[in-house]
C-alpha cells in the first residue's frame, strides 16, 4: 500500500518532531530543556491525588464549573468567557479547528513557539513569518504585513523561547487595528504580571490561552484554558469533545489554583534562579534575553558557530538544553535555557564554565 495515497497532503509533509528528550536516566544530570516548575507540585495537590475519591476516575469528566469560578476570580474575568482545554496545545488546535480554512493567512512573530505554525500548516493554512527586530515586536511591521487573507495574528507573552513580555502599548495597538482574530498564548505568564484577559472588556476579537504546566506544575495532567469573547468562546466550543479534559486534572487544577503560598513561592524561585543564571552566563560573555519568565534564549556564538553542537556536547556530558533553532531564529547561534532546580542549575553552570574554559584556550 502506497500510504501517500491515503493520507491528507497537509499531514503527509509535516515531519515528526521529538518535542521531550527520550528518558536517559542513566546518563542525565541536568535538565533544563523542558518549561516545568522547577519549585514542584504543591503538597496540597499531592495530598489530594492520594485521596482522591474512585468516583472520580470511574465517571466521565464534565466541565468543572468550580474550577472555572477559580479562573474568574484568578485573572478578574467573567466565567462565561472561559473554555477548559486539555493544555495549551490542545486549545490551540481548537482554535484552529475552529477558525483556520485551507488558503486562510496566519502572522506568526519570529522567534516564537513552533506549534502556531504547525496547528496552522494542518488544516491547510499558510504561514507568514515576521520576524522581530533585537527579539522586540513591532506594531507597524506586523499590521503592514496583513493582508486581505489574514485571519489571526499569534502572539506569545511572555514569548517562548526570549522570556520577553510584550510591551502593552504595541500588544493592545494590534489587537485594535487588526480585523481578525489575535491570539495571545500566556503559557508563560503566570510567573509574571500579565493578564491580557483583561482586554477582552475593549475587544471581542482577542483570545488568551493558558496554561497548568507551568507555574503550577501540573504539565503531565494536560490542562489549560482558552479565555474569550461569548460570541467566540460559543463558536470553540463547537469542537470540543464532550471529553476533551479529564477529571482528575481538572479536580487538582483546581487545587493548585487554591495554593497561592504555592504559587507566590513558585514565582520567587523561578525568578530568583533565573537571575543567578544569567548573571552567571553573562560573566561568562555569553548575552542573555531579559526574560521575565522561566526560560531565555543564550548566544553561544562565541563558544560554538552552532548550537546543534553545542547542544550535543552538553547531552554527551549529561546536561540538556534545547537547540533554539526550531523557533526560527535569525542565526543558529541560541539555545534556550529553561530553569530547573538549584542543584541541576549549578551543573549546568559548571559544565558551561568548562566549556567556556576549553574553548577559549
Amino acid at each position: 500500500m502506497n500510504i501517500k495515497n491515503f493520507v491528507r497532503k497537509e499531514v503527509f509533509d509535516l515531519t515528526i518532531r521529538e518535542y521531550a528528550p527520550k528518558d536517559d536516566s542513566n546518563g542525565k544530570k541536568a535538565d533544563l530543556s523542558l518549561n516545568i516548575n522547577p519549585y514542584g507540585v504543591s503538597k496540597n495537590v499531592l495530598e489530594a491525588l492520594k485521596k482522591m475519591d474512585k468516583s472520580k476516575i470511574n465517571h466521565y469528566y464534565p466541565e468543572n464549573h468550580e474550577l472555572m469560578g477559580e479562573i474568574s476570580l484568578y485573572l478578574n474575568i467573567p466565567k462565561e468567557n472561559i473554555i477548559i482545554g486539555d493544555g495549551c496545545d490542545g486549545c490551540l488546535h481548537l482554535i484552529a479547528n475552529t477558525f483556520i480554512e485551507a488558503g486562510d493567512e496566519v502572522i506568526i512573530p519570529t522567534p516564537t513557539f513552533h506549534r502556531y505554525e504547525f496547528h496552522t500548516k494542518l488544516l491547510g493554512g499558510v504561514c507568514k513569518f515576521i520576524p522581530m527586530d533585537n527579539f522586540e515586536l513591532s506594531a507597524e511591521k506586523i499590521l503592514n504585513s496583513v493582508s486581505d487573507k489574514t485571519k489571526i495574528i499569534f502572539l506569545c507573552n511572555p514569548n517562548n523561547p526570549t522570556g520577553m513580555a510584550i510591551d502593552p502599548k504595541i500588544k493592545e495597538e494590534i489587537i485594535k487595528k487588526f480585523k481578525g482574530i489575535v491570539v495571545v498564548d500566556e503559557a508563560l505568564a503566570d510567573v509574571t504580571d500579565v493578564n491580557g484577559s483583561l482586554l477582552l472588556k475593549k475587544y471581542d476579537n482577542l483570545i488568551v490561552v493558558r496554561s497548568f504546566s507551568k507555574t503550577f506544575g501540573l504539565a503531565s495532567l494536560r490542562i489549560g484554558y482558552i479565555v474569550a469573547h461569548t460570541d467566540i468562546a460559543n463558536q470553540i466550543k463547537k469542537t470540543t469533545s464532550p471529553f476533551q479534559v479529564n477529571g482528575i486534572a481538572q479536580e487538582l487544577a483546581l487545587i493548585a489554583l487554591k495554593d497561592k503560598e504555592h504559587i507566590k513561592l513558585s514565582k520567587e524561585y523561578i525568578q530568583e534562579n533565573r537571575k543567578k543564571l544569567i548573571n552567571g552566563l553573562e560573566l561568562l560573555g555569553l548575552k542573555c534575553t531579559p526574560s521575565l519568565t522561566s526560560n531565555f534564549l543564550v548566544d553561544i556564538s562565541p563558544l560554538h558557530s552552532n548550537s546543534k553542537e553545542l547542544v550535543n556536547e552538553l547531552k554527551n556530558n549529561g546536561i540538556y538544553v534545547t537547540d533554539a533553532s526550531i523557533f526560527r531564529l535569525p542565526k543558529d547561534t541560541y539555545i534556550r535555557v529553561a530553569i530547573s532546580n538549584e542543584k541541576e542549575n549549578s551543573l549546568f553552570m559548571e559544565e558551561m564554565r568548562k566549556l567556556t574554559s576549553e574553548l577559549r584556550k
